[in-house]
């Protein structure tokens, strides 16, 4: 088993991947606020890389999320549609957070997007990546899952 020693080696590995880089840049182009790549995206790619697995899975969705009041739950949609007719080799997800609380019984409207991946019900997919206007990568990971790297 593959063993990473801290949260650059992670990021480096994500550097690495040409469809991870290219998701990266996809998702940071659409310009949509307080957006990131979460949840089993990254988890199974940090699990695979673990495992001596191919890091990329195309099999796994490409969970996109976004804070944002002014994107309304169609404009979600119809962003999430373009993802899918303009690169249809990802399995593109694309939630805005504004909404997201109304799934989940008990639970208050989120601030933003760390808030609503802090609150995730399986605590493994507490965790986001995005890349920054400068190139460099931004790795979100919840106090559970920050403390396993």
């Amino acid at each position: 088993m593959n063993t990473l020693k801290n949260k650059a080696e992670i990021l480096d590995s994500f550097r690495e991947d040409p469809d991870m880089m290219a998701i990266l840049t996809i998702i940071r182009d659409l310009e949509l606020k307080d957006s990131w790549l979460a949840a089993g995206s990254v988890r199974n790619f940090i699990w695979n890389l673990l495992s001596d697995k191919p890091s990329f899975d195309r099999e796994t969705d490409v969970d996109v999320i976004f804070f944002d009041p002014d994107v309304s739950y169609e404009e979600t949609l119809a962003i999430e549609s373009k993802l899918r007719e303009d690169f249809p080799q990802y399995q593109w997800e694309l939630k805005n957070q504004v909404y997201m609380h109304q799934h989940s019984p008990h639970t208050s409207p989120y601030r933003n997007s760390c808030d609503a991946m802090s609150k995730y019900p399986e605590r493994c997919t507490e965790v986001g990546l995005r890349l920054q206007a400068d190139a460099t990568l931004e790795l979100f990971c919840s106090l559970w899952f920050g403390g396993y790297f």
